[in-house]
């Protein structure tokens, strides 16, 4: 099979066709999977925000319940701050442990430091004590230092008519664990922007310039946020959409500011694996890159199947044209198989096979008429019509061949130059049929003295040639005049009358008396007038000896034509 076959094409093009297809829906297939990716991981980092924000709403009512059963004290009133300093010496161990508590703060006066129990977190100014009094609302802020917490500040009213802010601080590291509870991603806090390490610089991020206060599993993640700090020189915000790859597993990392306010303060990362959601897509490309592997073959499967056997009988059509050319009916019919079935299910390859086989016959009929009329036209190029002797062009051909072939080396030829004596007379009293019919006897007549390869030919009229391509011995063209003169002596009926006709005979021998068709011819015209001119019914052979015979003799008419076909012969 040759790699220029129409078959093997039509294959490798159907194949790149169907990969160029296979590939436009792979990488459509991608693109939808990775813009749903997108379209699910921003829904996410929506619903992440608002769990944050519920999460921190929760916490906050919660703080506001601790607060108010902290103060609630006889008949609904609330105690007063001595009462609470009291009741915080005794149960702050309680507290803390029962409701996670980082810090307690009394603000009696704003003037004067808060009374504190638990860790010194950072204490209110005097002017948000004054706003959280005079404005009644109670004042929440999530402050982040060596840990995260949330702060709530209310204002009470004590049984006293006493007026004194309550600060709860409690972490958010339960807020985290619920979070990673919920909604199965881990979170993390980074501190606010600075410039070297707050407390251990192991945990400190210096492209981003931000320490990890809080992270749920730390130990895992925290080499991921290193080598996400080392790559990304920026916080991966709410825009950011890219995967980070971490020991053989896809993460998606993105931050959420804690506070709407502070831009460059701390952050919330959360931390999602994507590894099965990665993997469920690249499993899904490897089935569509199966299924389209599949779908290729079977479609060139069908394609090659379809089109083999046809372009194969057009591959073998094509065989058999050049065939038809060269005559070879018989092997293009070999090659040209039409298929068996009804001619109105013939397709456009059995339409050609018929084609082609009408053709062969068609041509092989033709050949055969050209043939016919080819050999017909050299007959009538070659022979007298009226004879059937060879003509004037035949005998100069053959004497040609002779003479340059070298066949004149190999012994001795003659050429006869025959012509009828008073013929003109015989032909006037029978009429021109019966000439013809006493040349037809003529011919015969000579031809029956002759030997097979021996050409017998007339020149046109009545004047024949013979020629004898070789005799052994000097008298041996002497036998053969003898034999004409005698045979065609005898006498001939032509209808009713019994006609008697006679031949003067002209013979040159070859090469002796020349090797050159115009001398050849010349000197056998000069010998036949010689033998005409010793009373005719006789022969001659050309000798040197005949002085004056060829400034004598006029010539006869039809040498005279045959030296002007050989000369124009030769010089073509």
């Amino acid at each position: 099979m040759q790699l220029h076959s129409l078959r093997v094409k039509a294959s490798i093009f159907s194949l790149l066709l169907i990969v160029a297809i296979c590939l436009f829906f792979i990488l459509l297939g991608n693109g939808s999977l990775q813009s749903l990716l997108e379209k699910n991981r921003n829904n996410r980092y929506q619903t992440y925000q608002y769990q944050i924000s519920g999460l921190l709403n929760q916490s906050r009512e919660d703080l506001i319940q601790l607060t108010d059963l902290i103060v609630l004290w006889h008949n609904g009133s609330s105690a007063n701050p001595s009462i609470l300093r009291q009741l915080f010496d005794r149960q702050w161990e309680y507290l803390q442990i029962s409701w996670g508590l980082e810090s307690l703060k009394l603000y009696i006066d704003d003037r004067e430091p808060p009374i504190h129990w638990g860790e010194s977190t950072r204490r209110l100014t005097p002017e948000q004590v004054r706003e959280v009094v005079i404005s009644g609302q109670p004042l929440e802020r999530v402050r982040c230092n060596r840990i995260c917490v949330q702060s709530l500040a209310v204002p009470v009213i004590g049984d006293d008519n006493t007026d004194y802010v309550l600060q709860v601080d409690r972490s958010l590291a339960d807020e985290l664990a619920s979070f990673r509870e919920i909604t199965g991603s881990d979170i993390g806090i980074l501190s606010a922007s600075r410039d070297t390490p707050f407390f251990h610089n192991s945990d400190y991020l210096e492209n981003w310039q931000r320490e990890v206060i809080a992270l749920t599993s730390r130990e895992m993640l925290m080499p991921l946020l290193r080598q996400v700090a080392a790559e990304q020189p920026r916080i991966p915000d709410s825009r950011y959409s890219e995967s980070h790859l971490f020991e053989n597993r896809h993460f998606d990392i993105k931050s959420i500011p804690v506070s709407r306010m502070d831009g460059d303060g701390a952050r919330f990362v959360i931390v999602e694996d994507l590894s099965d959601q990665v993997g469920h897509i690249g499993d899904s490309l490897k089935l569509l890159l199966l299924f389209s592997v599949l779908g290729a073959l079977i479609f060139i499967s069908a394609i090659t199947g379809m089109l083999w056997r046809p372009i194969f009988r057009l591959r073998r059509l094509a065989e058999a044209l050049p065939l038809l050319s060269d005559g070879k009916f018989d092997a293009a019919r070999s090659l040209i198989h039409p298929v068996s079935k009804r001619l109105s299910h013939y397709d456009e390859i059995d339409v050609l096979d018929s084609t082609g086989l009408a053709v062969c016959d068609q041509l092989e009929v033709m050949k055969e008429i050209v043939s016919q009329n080819t050999a017909e036209l050299e007959r009538i190029a070659m022979y007298d019509t009226l004879t059937g002797l060879a003509n004037r062009h035949n005998i100069v051909e053959e004497l040609k061949k002779y003479l340059h072939g070298g066949d004149c080396d190999n012994g001795v030829g003659y050429l006869f130059f025959v012509d009828l004596d008073d013929f003109k007379q015989v032909n006037d009293s029978l009429g021109h049929q019966g000439g013809d019919d006493l040349l037809r006897v003529v011919a015969q007549r000579l031809v029956s003295v002759m030997r097979f390869g021996d050409i017998v030919a007339r020149l046109g009229g009545d004047e024949f040639c013979v020629f004898v391509r070789s005799l052994s011995g000097d008298g041996t063209y002497r036998a053969l005049a003898e034999k004409m003169l005698s045979i065609v002596a005898e006498p001939v009926r032509i209808g009713d009358e019994l006609v008697r006709v006679t031949l003067s005979i002209g013979i040159v021998a070859i090469p002796e008396h020349g090797k050159t068709l115009e001398a050849v011819l010349q000197k056998a015209d000069v010998a036949m007038y010689h033998a005409k001119f010793r009373g005719k019914n006789n022969y001659q052979l050309y000798s040197v000896e005949l002085p004056g015979i060829e400034q004598a003799s006029p010539g006869s008419g039809e040498m005279k034509k045959l030296e002007v076909v050989a000369g124009a012969d030769q010089r073509a």
